[in-house]
């Protein structure tokens, strides 16, 4: 761990590692392989302000454990959601599950009534011995964009595409009993006033029901810290490491201006880095000029 001349400082990083444990512990046990006998669902949800780790721990944990997943972010359209879920379901191994995580779910998933509903249907139990296996279903034809991927020459997302397709119906729908899904947002989940109506917390309520949940609660000084913990064990670009001395610059600059950052993710410590490597002799005019065009944004 980075170390600090303030006593104060270096409690907040053991404060960051604390909860990026307690945070690791429970994804761990949500993605596939996680040993357990038994589960009463698969699928979980993971709620929280910016910057304590959400994305940037599940992330990491898949990729530890090798775990195939999609990301799914706000603006991506439905047909590039669904030619991605037909692909990925498509090609599983035996034994093999999709982890789908939507990343910015307040947009991606709680946006708006008709949205909700779609992921409703498609978190809905599965129980295959009854013959109720869940879906998601784009019910817009896609023939179109199969004989234009097969024009293109991508014919395995054509074929996986087409192996979707029913006859009895338009569009494409997707079984979900091989995909396990993490739901990330901001939102307080445990807050009805959260969804901002009663019709769209009637409809958040039983999807948020069939999830495991783990609601992150963190003030500033531990928001700091997890950053000050991950940055310490991490090189923000791998082939330009940080010495400690920039990590801590840093760092102690994220803390002074920490009012004035529109955004106080890892993303943002990304970004400062970037300026860093790039432009060494003037990085800090750089991140000032960056915090005066948040303030600006903001009015």
């Amino acid at each position: 761990m980075i170390k600090f001349p303030s006593k104060d400082k270096n409690l907040m990083v053991e404060q960051g590692k604390l909860l990026d444990d307690t945070n690791r512990e429970f994804i761990r046990s949500i993605l596939p392989g996680n040993g357990k006998k038994v589960e009463s669902t698969r699928h979980a949800i993971i709620s929280g302000p910016q910057g304590v780790g959400k994305t940037y721990g599940t992330i990491d944990e898949a990729n530890k454990r090798n775990v195939k997943f999609v990301m799914i972010k706000p603006g991506m359209t439905d047909a590039e959601l669904i030619i991605k879920l037909a692909y990925n379901v498509y090609n599983l191994k035996e034994d093999e599950e999709l982890v789908l995580i939507a990343d910015d779910a307040d947009d991606v998933i709680f946006s708006d009534y008709k949205t909700l509903n779609r992921w409703k249907i498609a978190l809905a139990d599965c129980q295959p011995e009854l013959g109720i296996i869940p879906t998601y279903n784009h019910a817009v034809s896609m023939t179109n964009t199969v004989a234009g991927l097969r024009k293109a020459g991508r014919d395995t997302l054509a074929d996986a595409l087409e192996f979707f397709m029913e006859e009895d119906s338009v569009g494409v729908t997707i079984p979900f009993d091989r995909v396990r899904m993490i739901i990330l947002c901001n939102l307080d989940i445990d807050d009805p006033k959260s969804f901002g109506s009663k019709k769209m917390w009637s409809a958040a309520s039983p999807v948020i029901d069939r999830m495991r949940s783990d609601r992150i609660s963190a003030n500033k000084e531990k928001q700091w810290g997890w950053l000050a913990y991950v940055l310490g064990e991490t090189q923000p670009f791998e082939d330009y490491p940080l010495e400690d001395d920039v990590k801590r610059e840093m760092l102690n600059w994220v803390w002074s201006n920490w009012p004035r950052l529109r955004s106080t993710s890892y993303r943002t410590i990304e970004k400062l880095a970037e300026d860093v490597i790039n432009y060494p002799d003037d990085y800090e005019t750089r991140w000032e000029k960056q915090c005066k065009k948040m303030k600006e944004d903001a009015k």
